[in-house]
């Protein structure tokens, strides 16, 4: 990803440099946040999270992460915390680019 993103010409818009940045981000966040979140019973949310991601569902997939982050909120610990910042991290970026994470998806 690094090397595509270092290709991209001068000449490219910078809505599109910032995409770009904005997908490697946000797919970092996301194996940071599948390493960190094995514990039991959060597998279901992320996984419904990520499901959304992948079908290019954004509304639903920042619902289900914020869903995913009420859930940690109530039970405070370092593990949590970095879980909520991925989840922070993701659901920016998501609503930031929305219409290209849309566009992504397999229609």
């Amino acid at each position: 990803m690094y090397s595509r993103l270092f290709a991209v010409p001068d000449a490219a818009v910078p809505l599109v440099r910032a995409q770009l940045v904005t997908a490697l981000s946000v797919g970092s966040a996301i194996i940071q946040l599948r390493r960190i979140a094995r514990r039991p019973g959060l597998s279901p949310e992320l996984d419904a999270a990520l499901e959304a991601i992948a079908r290019g569902d954004i509304a639903m997939a920042t619902t289900r992460l914020g869903q995913l982050d009420g859930a940690l909120a109530v039970r405070p610990d370092a593990a949590g915390l970095q879980v909520r910042g991925s989840i922070l991290a993701i659901s920016e970026g998501l609503i930031q680019h929305a219409t290209y994470f849309d566009a992504g998806a397999p229609g």
